[in-house]
């Protein structure tokens, strides 16, 4: 049994990672911002803000292992920024335990990357680039889109008023579940230092149009489906959206399809 701190503990990805520490029997620590967390029995919480390093040192003592999850899109990414510089310092003062970090598939070439609005591959790969310097033992692994956002990407096209959802046509993805995610992520933290291991993808390339159908079928919705060319529906995302440099087919190490997923969020 190791203990094993996670940061982001009570996100969607953190705490699916915390519920199969757990099950493993491992000793789990959770760094959250939020005062009174509902987190499971058998943890420690630890509180503090990793923007500002707070709690970072009490929480990495005795650690032999931290899987970092922490991240938010918010202006200057300082979660991911400083956030890590400052966990990478209280794990270096407290025995350099093995970090273990989650990415994104494709930032290093996709037009994710020049998304300007919201630059979140610059900012993973320098998350990366930090985690790779740091002198800790290190292990990182990226993974293609959660089904869960690909999800919120068809939802929030989603008009009830006139029973249409707007797409941008020529998308693929190749979705995987957050559980399947968390299990590689506490894989490498019980198996030591990797440095940078495979990338992990879904097991299906599906078209945005196909993944709408099937949401539509299995919620049993009957709207209209406006799957619109670029020149209708532009701009960085959309471009980004209608990339393949997102997808890793010879990667395709998940077993939970997007209608699985589907069926159990009914």
């Amino acid at each position: 049994m190791s203990t094993i701190l996670v940061t982001g503990a009570t996100g969607h990805l953190g705490s699916e990672v915390v519920r199969q520490l757990l099950e493993r029997e491992h000793s789990v620590r959770a760094y959250t911002r939020q005062p009174h967390p509902s987190v499971p029995a058998g943890m420690q919480v630890y509180q503090g803000d990793i923007r500002e390093g707070s709690g970072l040192d009490e929480a990495t003592k005795g650690v032999d292992a931290i899987i970092h999850c922490a991240t938010l899109f918010e202006p200057g990414f300082t979660t991911d920024l400083e956030g890590s510089r400052h966990l990478i310092e209280a794990a270096k003062a407290n025995g350099s335990p093995h970090l273990v970090y989650i990415s994104i598939a494709g930032i290093d070439h996709s037009p994710f990357s020049l998304w300007a609005e919201n630059p979140v591959s610059q900012v993973k790969l320098s998350v990366e680039h930090t985690i790779e310097q740091s002198g800790l033992p290190w292990s990182i692994v990226r993974a293609t889109q959660f089904h869960y956002l690909v999800l919120g990407l068809i939802t929030s096209g989603e008009d009830e008023k006139t029973s249409t959802i707007t797409i941008p046509a020529g998308s693929r993805f190749q979705s995987i579940d957050i559980s399947e995610v968390a299990q590689t992520l506490v894989t490498l933290a019980e198996q030591g230092a990797a440095g940078r291991v495979p990338d992990i993808g879904g097991p299906e390339v599906l078209t945005l149009e196909e993944m709408t159908q099937t949401y539509q079928g299995i919620f049993h919705k009957h709207n209209v489906v406006r799957s619109e060319p670029a020149e209708v529906l532009s701009g960085e995302f959309y471009d980004a959206c209608r990339s393949d440099d997102k997808l890793v087919p010879d990667r395709a190490v998940g077993r939970i399809t997007w209608e699985s997923f589907l069926q159990q969020q009914t």
